[in-house]
């Protein structure tokens, strides 16, 4: 009986130190975040270079907790809904906020 309890205690031990252990602290959920929101960015200007009426233009992209800012001057309202029906396939992209503008 004194074995069975004392198993139970160093099960229950082991898991507590194996559900600590497996926290992130805060510091390393930002910079975590911050590697996502660079992949994200990344992604987006990629796909962005893709596209031949797109690939003139000197456009702008932040990402911020996965919320896409793009910025930056073309030629046509076209080519302003072309850059947002992009960013919005790209995989990680939770919001779009188009600030482009024609020139």
């Amino acid at each position: 009986m004194f074995t069975l309890k004392l198993l139970y205690r160093v099960l229950i031990g082991i898991g507590l130190v194996a559900s600590l252990s497996a926290c992130a602290t805060p510091g390393e959920l930002m910079m975590e975040r911050k590697k996502d929101d660079a992949a994200v960015t990344a992604k987006v200007k990629e796909a962005l270079s893709k596209e031949p009426t797109l690939r003139k233009y000197t456009l702008d992209v932040y990402t911020v907790s996965g919320e896409v800012v793009l910025r930056g001057h073309v030629d046509s309202i076209k080519d302003v809904y072309k850059a947002a029906e992009i960013v919005n396939k790209v995989k990680g992209v939770q919001f779009l906020l188009n600030d482009l503008s024609e020139k």
